[in-house]
């Protein structure tokens, strides 16, 4: 057996300890990415709020529910979407807002767009019109996760049943 001075020893030691902790590093960053490619997120229109009405534009607030299907946690760091009302686009907008959707959970994020009024108000003729107060909408996009290289889109389509509008002071 081969005996180290203790000026080594001790050196040996450090260098073990950072090894041990640079491996348990990389084996827990190594966790937290998917093996395989995630699932889409569904993405539900829950309500549509004005929140500032001009002669010309409407500013909305879009509150969207987010359901992750997988069966890991999704740090989403972006999300990107256009939405449509009975298949004419009115609006799109983004989230910049860091959120962690639970496995097999949901999340709920408001987002604030702009829109011409008058997208709004031919669709308002539209279903007075035609006496059709159910609006089938159009959610298109695509996410920017943290633990996950490239965009994932998704595209879901649903019905508001007879939506109300909301005015607050």
């Amino acid at each position: 057996m081969i005996e180290l001075p203790s000026a080594s020893r001790a050196s040996l030691r450090s260098v073990l300890v950072i090894l041990a902790l640079c491996s348990s590093l990389w084996v827990s960053a190594c966790a937290s990415i998917p093996t395989s490619k995630p699932l889409p997120p569904a993405v539900q229109i829950v309500s549509v709020k004005p929140v500032n009405l001009s002669l010309k534009k409407a500013k909305l607030e879009f509150k969207l529910r987010v359901l992750n299907p997988n069966a890991f946690a999704l740090p989403l760091q972006q999300l990107d979407f256009i939405a449509s009302f009975a298949g004419d686009q009115i609006a799109n907008g983004a989230s910049r807002d860091a959120v962690t959707i639970p496995a097999k959970g949901e999340a709920m994020l408001n987002i604030a767009v702009a829109t011409e009024l008058s997208k709004l108000f031919g669709q308002l003729k539209n279903m007075v019109k035609a006496k059709e107060y159910d609006v089938a909408y159009g959610v298109k996009g695509s996410v920017k996760l943290a633990n996950w290289p490239k965009r994932i889109p998704f595209n879901v389509e649903g019905e508001l049943e007879e939506p109300s509008l909301e005015l607050t002071n």
